[in-house]
């Protein structure tokens, strides 16, 4: 497996309008070639994650453009670009 994890940062006065987004973004996540499952963290402050784990580095390179679309569908929100850290390895510990 293979990993994206991707932090960015919400204006704190508009954090109330971020599940709803993320709702929207639900149905072309799960679209995305070799996702296995991706979840979405935040705090009060608006500092938040997303980690998405794919089958393989292949599958993620391939869903590059469909991703940047999706960061789109946050763009008002986000008070700068996210940023992104890959992972060669992943081991599921739990679960």
């Amino acid at each position: 497996m293979y990993a994206r994890v991707t932090s960015f940062k919400v204006d704190p006065s508009r954090l109330t309008e971020l599940p709803a987004k993320i709702k929207e973004m639900q149905p072309a996540a799960r679209a995305l070639p070799g996702i296995v499952d991706i979840y979405a963290a935040w705090r009060a402050d608006g500092q938040g994650t997303v980690t998405a784990i794919y089958r393989s580095k292949a599958d993620a390179d391939s869903a590059v453009a469909r991703i940047q679309a999706l960061w789109g569908t946050l763009a008002g929100l986000l008070t700068a670009a996210p940023h992104t850290d890959a992972y060669d390895e992943v081991e599921h510990i739990v679960g």
